[in-house]
């Protein structure tokens, strides 16, 4: 098939260049913007790679509408370089000269002197084809190094003939590094790049993060004292361009030649960076600069829900652990997002489920409809390699950014009206899926909520929680944990039931010779935090009572799951269940009076507490009967299993990375 489309496309390409060289300069570069235009709003996937990569470069100085303007000049420039290079065989020396103003011409001169060669250095970066014509045009014996097509070796051959114009020599990269050392030997210029180096090349910084750059120049450089002067063309206007070259770089060379290597490579970057970053649009963003680099930034999207974002939380955590699989480097970045009202967050589902990436591509400006300015700008002054989020008002975000900026996406819930396939992962708990398995590759199903517990993260909460109220650390007896939460949507928390419960939990304590480690969460109401700290504040036997909304203890959660031998939990919060379940404790769910406006919401709620009992997670009870529900497995007549979804989590995240 390869050699079909080749055998089509070669004939194409040959009339193509004949015509463009028989067009007007002026003519044939309008062709080329025009060329470029159209695979500007046609190539997307050109487009979505060019333009992920210049967020990495640029997402903290530019806007998104700049970075898009910056993306469609790339295509004009890319087309014009296009043209020119098609034009090579009609370029003499007279042609050379009025359309290229060269500066530093002097500098080849006086490295020839050496008698040691040249080593011209270049990117990909303007119209570095034409700006190959130099030396030769100059009257120097000039070879130049390009990596071989093995692809197509037919269209090869034919672009090499375009470069061979003038008295060029073309040698294929690797394949002639013995005609490469004979050429400076013979004090002749050798043309090399520097900012593709593939597998092969060295790490060095670039815009941040590590890319790989060859390392072939430089290692001549200091092996055999061969002059390296870097070049640059710049195109200032239509067909008129400005090559500049610099003196040659003073080496660092130190006898280390690994890190010398390293050093000047880091120089010859931060060259790069200043003409990048000053004509972002000549340089060719199309290839994947930092494909081998080592550093990744995992985005999550916060929706101000504690619950969701501990969710979150876990699946970056458990995606980090993937990537240092791999020696990858990575951080993990909050990035809060707010509505402008709560007709925004429902609005945006629609709003995404409208739009293609076609249509969206780079248009993230359209997001300050929905958002605060403070959020805005906070989501935009990150690229994100990974992006991560729970709820469905934020699932249309994360499928935005993700689009933009060639990011991978997982959603934890439902993503509201957007479908499953415009997400690399959804992870979803199984009582939202109550009619079986999703059979589609990229859902997973889990039992209950992704959470952070594991044994560590239990030691060291119950580690600091001790260091701050020391006296827990001279009880050896049994501990029951009780963790409160309060009224939902969907829930609401009685004071009359409170107090059934807390009455059977101290009878039972009484009973069991057990202490009562307890603690409230910001949703609680006033009427239960005065009756908790009415029945358990000066209770002998409730050495802890935490009530969050006038003590914030980071820990207290972590904290009690890790000392408690029993834990009891009120039934409002799917995330909390889920984090006493996989504590591996003997955990027992009570649950909570449903508000009748909200049915649906309630059995769903429902579902999933009546799933893990089923399983054997948790036990469920209503008030009236939690003592007996403790006192069952105080006296070792019931037992709950341990809840562990991160190993099949994990194992998802690795097939996305």
């Amino acid at each position: 098939m390869k050699n079909l489309f080749e055998n089509i496309l070669y004939p194409f390409v040959r009339v193509f260049g004949f015509v463009v060289r028989m067009l007007p300069d002026k003519v044939a570069l309008w062709l080329g913007r025009v060329l470029g235009v159209l695979a500007y709003y046609f190539g997307i996937k050109h487009k979505s790679l060019a333009y992920g990569n210049l967020k990495i470069a640029f997402a903290k100085t530019k806007t998104p509408d700049e970075i898009k303007k910056i993306t469609k000049g790339l295509f004009r420039n890319f087309g014009q370089n296009l043209i020119e290079l098609f034009r090579l065989p009609l370029m003499d020396l007279e042609k050379f000269r009025k359309y290229v103003k060269v500066e530093g011409e002097e500098n080849i001169a006086q490295s020839l002197q050496q008698g040691k060669g040249v080593i011209l250095l270049a990117m990909h970066f303007g119209s570095w084809e034409l700006a190959s014509l130099s030396c030769a045009m100059f009257g120097h014996p000039y070879k130049v190094i390009v990596k071989l097509q093995k692809k197509y070796q037919k269209l090869d051959n034919l672009l090499n003939s375009y470069r061979s114009c003038g008295g060029n020599v073309v040698l294929s990269r690797g394949l002639g590094t013995r005609e490469l050392v004979k050429s400076l030997r013979n004090n002749e210029i050798v043309g090399m790049v520097v900012d593709q180096g593939g597998k092969d090349g060295v790490l060095i910084p670039f815009f941040g993060r590590h890319a790989s750059m060859s390392v072939g120049a430089i290692r001549m450089g200091l092996k055999f004292g061969v002059p390296i002067c870097f070049t640059i063309i710049i195109r200032e206007k239509g067909i008129s361009h400005r090559m500049i070259i610099h003196k040659p770089l003073d080496l660092v060379n130190t006898g280390n030649v690994e890190q010398d290597v390293i050093t000047n490579l880091a120089y010859v970057a931060k060259v790069m960076e200043h003409y990048v970053a000053k004509y972002p649009s000549e340089y060719m963003w199309f290839y994947k600069i930092w494909k081998y680099s080592k550093e990744a930034t995992v985005a999550v999207l916060n929706d101000g829900k504690t619950g969701h974002l501990r969710q979150s939380q876990t699946v970056a955590k458990l995606t980090q652990q993937a990537l240092s699989e791999r020696d990858i480097r990575s951080e993990v970045k909050v990035l809060d997002v707010s509505f402008k009202n709560r007709y925004c967050s429902r609005w945006i589902s629609l709003f995404g489920l409208c739009m293609s990436s076609f249509i969206y591509q780079g248009r993230l400006e359209s997001l300050k409809w929905f958002l605060t300015r403070e959020s805005f700008e906070q989501l935009m002054s990150v690229k994100a390699d990974f992006i991560i989020s729970c709820g469905s008002s934020v699932a249309a975000i994360n499928w935005f950014l993700s689009e933009d900026q060639g990011a991978k996406s997982i959603v934890i819930l439902k993503p509201g009206l957007l479908s499953f396939r415009k997400f690399d992962l959804v992870i979803l708990p199984q009582h939202d899926v109550p009619g079986g398995q999703v059979s589609r590759g990229n859902t997973l199903v889990i039992k209950g909520a992704p959470n952070l517990i594991d044994q560590e993260y239990l030691r060291s909460q119950s580690e600091q929680l001790t260091n701050r109220y020391s006296h827990l650390k001279l009880s050896q007896r049994m501990k029951i944990g009780l963790l409160i939460g309060g009224d939902t949507k969907y829930h609401m928390l009685s004071e009359a039931d409170m107090r059934m419960i807390v009455n059977q939990i101290k009878e039972v304590a009484e009973q069991a010779n057990a202490d009562i480690l307890a603690t409230t969460s910001r949703r609680t109401s006033g009427r239960v935090e005065n009756l908790m700290q009415k029945e358990l504040k000066a209770y002998a036997r409730c050495p802890l009572l935490i009530i969050a909304n006038r003590l914030n203890i980071p820990e207290a959660v972590g904290g009690i799951l890790g000392l408690a031998d029993i834990v009891i939990v009120s039934g409002d919060s799917i995330s909390m269940i889920a984090e006493a379940a996989s504590a591996g404790k003997n955990t027992i769910v009570f649950s909570l009076a449903g508000k009748k406006d909200f049915s649906l919401g309630l059995s769903k709620h429902n579902r999933f507490i009546e799933k893990l009992a089923s399983q054997g997670f948790i036990v469920s009870t209503n008030p009236r009967n939690i003592g007996g529900a403790i006192y069952n497995i105080a006296k070792n007549k019931m037992h709950t299993r341990r809840l562990d979804d991160n190993p099949a989590i994990l194992e998802a995240v690795r097939y996305v990375i």
